[in-house]
């Protein structure tokens, strides 16, 4: 009998997100045109994208210059170019258009080219939090409005990522069953074998996680002469001591769940390896050397025809 992993790796596949945040926009040179005007004024946003992969994707948003004599209203299109730092943090580079619609005596629009830097922090699966800074140029008009300024913009922003991340549904592989007219008895033995994973640094179980050990408690229930054997694991990043402990934090938080399902204290073995087992380079690799390996055995008596 064999056990499905626990967690599936990160995906990026259909990564669509939706966003917005707060800041700053500081129009630097309007002060040499409108000195009672104040070159600094707050900034709202909110904006959409997909990401096609890791690396590149693509957004539309829509940000407020809040400023009186600075209202400005503006649409933006932008190509986005990504670099994973860590599993959690990235920074990324961003150019486009930026049409802009600006609000005083009398109304003015245009188009500008900008362009822009940020670094993300992935909170959790669904939550991101990011700063970003971009530059705009000429926005405004010398004729209608009183002045053509470049922008600075610097924002603040939360992302959702509905659709990032996907987990694989538990399978448990039938069994079927052997009829024995007229039978003789042998011992044999049985196993049951899963994995469970971890995010970056944590002992953490998932509900996936938890899953996968209800199937191994599950198998200790039906086979009473059992015995179970968890062994933790660590990817490479970080000190072989630090990453040895938390692969045993792993293996003892695999055990302490099966105990409380019932599972005898005194037929589960653990060990722990941390990474010097760990054969992981992409972040994908990482992920799968994040796990505990749990293993069940038990003896039982099958029916053999004659």
């Amino acid at each position: 009998m064999a056990l499905a992993a626990g967690m599936s790796s990160s995906v990026m596949a259909n990564d669509w997100y939706l966003g917005g945040g707060a800041g700053l926009a500081n129009f630097e040179d309007i002060q040499d045109h409108l000195p009672a005007v104040k070159d600094e004024t707050g900034a709202i946003n909110a904006f959409g994208g997909y990401n096609f992969n890791q690396y590149f994707g693509t957004e539309l948003g829509y940000t407020l210059f809040n400023g009186g004599a600075t209202r400005t209203h503006n649409i933006s299109l932008s190509a986005i170019g990504r670099l994973p730092l860590t599993e959690k943090l990235s920074v990324f580079g961003e150019a486009g258009a930026w049409g802009w619609r600006s609000v005083r005596a009398i109304n003015h629009e245009g188009v500008s080219p900008m362009a822009g830097l940020g670094i993300t922090y992935q909170v959790t699966d669904l939550v991101d939090v990011q700063a970003r800074y971009r530059r705009i140029e000429d926005v405004g008009d010398m004729a209608d409005n009183g002045y053509e300024s470049d922008v600075n913009n610097v924002m603040v922003e939360f992302v959702l990522h509905p659709n990032r991340r996907k987990a694989e549904a538990p399978v448990v592989a039938p069994v079927a069953p052997q009829p024995q007219p007229e039978v003789t008895y042998e011992t044999r033995t049985v196993t049951a074998d899963g994995s469970v994973y971890f995010a970056f640094d944590s002992s953490a179980l998932s509900a996936d996680s938890r899953a996968t050990l209800d199937e191994v408690a599950s198998f200790a229930a039906q086979n009473p002469n059992y015995q179970i054997e968890l062994a933790g694991y660590a990817d490479r990043l970080g000190k072989a001591e630090y990453n040895r402990k938390l692969s045993e934090r792993r293996a003892l938080a695999a055990k302490d769940y099966l105990v409380k399902r019932g599972v005898a204290a005194e037929n589960i073995q653990t060990a722990w390896y941390g990474s010097e087992l760990a054969q992981g380079v992409s972040a994908e690799e990482r992920q799968r050397d994040r796990r505990v390996d749990a293993k069940g055995q038990a003896s039982i008596q099958v029916e053999i025809v004659e």
